[in-house]
This record gives structure tokens, sequence and C-alpha cells, in this order.
């Protein structure tokens, strides 16, 4: 009786060993890297990727670049309001109160300005079996070009000066801080 009880357990271990394949067989998931994913971080500069997909291309590029428009708007406006806080608080009291509120109101005017000017880094398209266009975009803006624009708005009142330097060197911190999310 062991001699038959041992014969089947050895007979399940060998089966059960056998049943196991080999690792080196494909994975049923696929990676798939999105097409222009490669130009979302840059130096000094933020990007927005963004996709649109419709069974026309001229709709299908509208949808992208409306959406990477968001994208970018939105991270232009938490990296201007952080660079602000910063900013405000690298002050004096007396100093911080004006400037604040000032940088606030110059610094929304130039943000809406500096999104129509960015510029689309990456543009490719995919149509698929279906007959679907999918429009992948990346949208970029440089540091220097929006600090360029809001130098120019706060020129136009004279009345509260901007250490330019201190507030280039916290918005391009800004920029790398929050291009890295």
């Amino acid at each position: 009786m062991k001699k038959i009880i041992l014969f089947a357990v050895c007979a399940l271990a060998i089966a059960t060993l056998g049943s196991c394949r080999s690792s080196k067989e494909k994975s049923p998931i696929k990676t798939y890297v999105m097409p222009c994913s490669e130009y979302t971080k840059g130096d000094g500069a933020l990007r927005a990727w963004a996709s649109g997909t419709s069974d026309n291309e001229t709709t299908a590029r509208k949808k992208a670049l409306a959406a990477a428009s968001a994208e970018l708007a939105a991270m232009l406006s938490k990296t201007v309001k952080q660079t602000t806080e910063d900013y405000s608080s690298a002050l004096t009291e007396s100093e911080n109160v004006l400037s604040k509120s000032f940088m606030s109101d110059k610094t929304k005017i130039t943000v809406e300005k500096s999104i129509s000017g960015a510029t689309i880094i990456c543009d490719r398209w995919n149509k698929d079996d279906s007959g679907q266009y999918t429009n992948y975009i990346v949208l970029e803006l440089k540091g220097s070009d929006y600090l360029k624009a809001l130098y120019e708005e706060l020129s136009n009142n004279s009345d509260v000066a901007v250490n330019k330097e201190l507030l280039e060197k916290l918005f391009l911190e800004n920029i790398n801080k929050n291009s890295a999310e």
C-alpha cells in the first residue's frame, strides 16, 4: 500500500512539473508606446501631449489640438501660480502685497496670449482598420518665450519694480519641476 501511495505521489509530482511551461513564451499583454510620447519632457519648456480620434482627419486634428492646448494651459497656469507664490515669498512684506496682486493680474493676461503661440513639435497620424483617424500632437511652450511676453506686459506698468533675474530663476525651476511630473 505504501508503494502505491508513493507511486501516486511521484506520478502526481511528475504530471505537475510536466505541465509547467517555459517562461520564454510570449505574454498575452502587449506593450504599446504612444506616438510622440518621447517629446513630453523638455528642459526649460512645457510640453503637452494629446490625441484626437474621428472618422475625419480635420476633426481628429482639431480634437488633438484642443486637448493639447487645454493641457498646456493647465500646466502653464500651475507653473505661473507656483512661481508667483515663490516670488512673493522671496520679497519683503511691504513689496509682497503689491507685487503679488500685480503679478497675478499680469500673468493671467500673459498665459492666454502665450498658449496661442505654442509650437507643434510632433504631429503624427494613425488610421485603424475601421477607418478612424487618430492624430497625436505635442505642443511646446518655451519658458523663455513666456518670460519675454510677461516682461513685455510688465513693462506697461512702471509703478511696480520687478526683479527679473529672480522671477526668471523661479519660473524656470518651476517649469522643470512641473514638466517632470
